[in-house]
C-alpha cells in the first residue's frame, strides 16, 4: 500500500497516532489479559501510574509491555468487561 499511511487511535485518548508510534500495552488481571494500544503521551502516564511492568514480545508489534492490575476496574478505560 505505497503512499498510505495507517493510524492507530489510541485506546485511552482516542487520539490518532501514526502505527508505527503506536504502543502495545498489556494489562493482565489474575490470568486474563487485556491487549490495548496506547499513543507515547498515555505510555507514559500508564508507566508513571504502575510501578511495576515488564517487558515481553508483543501480538502486533515487536515488544510490548505488562502492566499487572487486581481488577478490570483499574484499566485505563471503561471497557466492556464479559
Amino acid at each position: 500500500m505505497q503512499g498510505h499511511s495507517t493510524l492507530i487511535l489510541c485506546d485511552v485518548c482516542s487520539r490518532p497516532v501514526p502505527d508505527q508510534a503506536s504502543k502495545e500495552v498489556l494489562y493482565q488481571v489474575d490470568k486474563v489479559r487485556y491487549r490495548l494500544e496506547l499513543c507515547p503521551s498515555c505510555l507514559g502516564s500508564e508507566m508513571k501510574r504502575h510501578d511495576g511492568f515488564r517487558g515481553v514480545p508483543g501480538f502486533r508489534k515487536r515488544a510490548a509491555i505488562v502492566i499487572r492490575l487486581n481488577s478490570p476496574e483499574e484499566l485505563p478505560r471503561a471497557l466492556p468487561i464479559a
